[in-house]
């Protein structure tokens, strides 16, 4: 049983992993196999109502119920649908050979059961399993079963013999074993009456063609001539008739050698119910057809107009791709005079780096001696400038006296005129451009 149980879980492993769920799937059919040991899992291809065919995981068997203090097996399929659990799986009830599906509110011809586990699934499927469907189906099939047992045909009576009128003889002809009773019309001989049609039972899910049925040839039946329908037919096979007198100009000849053989017998009239369900079936297809139809006539020409625009576009798509091309040329050009201006000012940069750092007097300096001279003359001016300030503050302050501060302002007085004299003279001489750049 252990050996059995593992390889079922493992056919189940290797089938559920072409699922979306395969983890979740595997607990519920396990779960479900565990509570109803009747049932088998299995894999077989499932039919929608549109024709379509999806190769689908299938719990079948027998569902046990209680109806009437009596326990009965009813045999089902619930076929789990691709998107499983969020959407319901597909419970059907499968009659075998000598049942019939009950239809209800909650059950249609074709065995399919629509719960109200199934709709609720529908709403809110978290809170729904496998096991919990199967409870629900045993739960409505307990007290409504869905099938019921065929019901057997009883066996046909046997027809009375009609009297007939032949030609002269000692005994009465030898009737052939239970033929149809014939009829006749002005003495013309007519066809037995076909034997009753079997009933179409439609299985689940869909409705299987019945085989056409075998060509009917009615035994040969003795010619008689008409009776009265005044007349009653007698119970028993009444005793030989007279022959009727040939030299009468009344009595008509009704004997004819042609009319001793029966006529042979129609074919059997197709079933009325397989008929009006090809009719169903044939008008559903050309609408399904017309529809389709409809719809690809729809689709071509949205096609032959997107076509269009693509065609017309292909110009436009053309000329914007030369641009990007020039674009991409100009972008290319600056990129690469941008790359030569960053190494180069990476190179001055480290080159900076490897030199020392020079002194202040040599970065206030010019390129030539008479800048320099200029340039060292205004210092020693503002030099002198500042001197004789703090030498004023200084004889505020009583830290030198009056004489001292005279004497030390003339000296500095005469030294500051001679340099900016010079100043003034070395400014003459140098042109404003080069005077303005210092």
């Amino acid at each position: 049983m252990s050996s059995q149980l593992s390889l079922t879980h493992k056919w189940l492993r290797d089938n559920v992993a072409s699922y979306p769920a395969p983890d979740r799937l595997f607990a519920d059919i396990d779960a479900a196999l565990a509570r109803f040991p009747a049932l088998r899992p299995k894999s077989d291809v499932y039919t929608y109502d549109d024709g379509r065919t999806q190769l689908l995981l299938c719990v079948h068997g027998l569902l046990p119920i209680s109806f009437r203090a009596a326990s009965y097996n009813i045999p089902i399929a619930v076929w789990l649908t691709r998107d499983y659990p969020r959407e319901p799986p597909l419970p059907y009830v499968v009659p075998t050979a000598d049942m019939l599906v009950k239809p209800g509110p909650h059950l249609d011809v074709s065995g399919r059961s629509t719960l109200d586990f199934v709709r609720q699934w529908q709403r809110k499927s978290e809170g729904c399993s496998l096991a919990g469907l199967l409870d629900a189906m045993q739960a409505e099939f307990s007290r409504v079963p869905p099938v019921y047992a065929k019901p057997s045909q009883p066996p046909r009576p046997p027809q009375s013999p009609q009297p007939s009128r032949s030609q002269p003889s000692q005994q009465p002809p030898t009737l052939p074993p239970k033929p149809p009773t014939p009829h006749y019309n002005n003495a013309t001989p007519r066809p037995p009456p076909p034997p009753p049609h079997p009933r179409v039972d439609p299985g689940p899910p869909q409705y299987r063609p019945a085989p056409a049925p075998p060509h009917y040839q009615a035994p040969p039946v003795p010619w008689s001539p008409p009776r009265d329908p005044r007349v009653a037919p007698a119970p028993n096979p009444p005793a030989p008739p007279q022959p009727p007198n040939l030299l009468d100009a009344e009595q008509p000849v009704l004997y004819a050698p042609q009319a001793v053989q029966a006529a042979p017998a129609p074919p059997r009239p197709p079933n009325p119910e397989l008929l009006r369900l090809h009719d169903a079936v044939h008008a559903k297809l050309s609408s399904e057809l017309a529809s389709l139809g409809h719809a690809l006539a729809l689709d071509a020409e949205r096609l032959r107009a997107h076509q269009a625009d693509l065609l017309a576009g292909e110009p436009a798509i053309r000329d914007e791709m030369a641009r990007l091309e020039a674009v991409r040329d100009v972008c290319r050009t600056a990129a690469g005079r941008m790359r030569g201006a960053v190494e180069s000012g990476e190179r001055n940069v480290a080159d900076l780096r490897a030199k020392s750092t020079p002194e202040v007097d040599e970065l206030v300096c010019s390129t030539t001696i008479v800048h320099n001279q200029l340039i060292n003359l205004v210092a020693e001016d503002n030099a002198i400038e500042d001197t004789i300030y703090h030498l004023s503050k200084a004889l505020n302050s009583g830290r030198i006296d009056l004489d001292r501060f005279l004497r030390s302002c003339r000296l500095l007085a005469e030294e500051q005129f001679m340099k900016r004299a010079l100043i003034e003279k070395i400014q003459t001489g140098i042109p404003m451009g080069q005077l303005a750049g210092y």
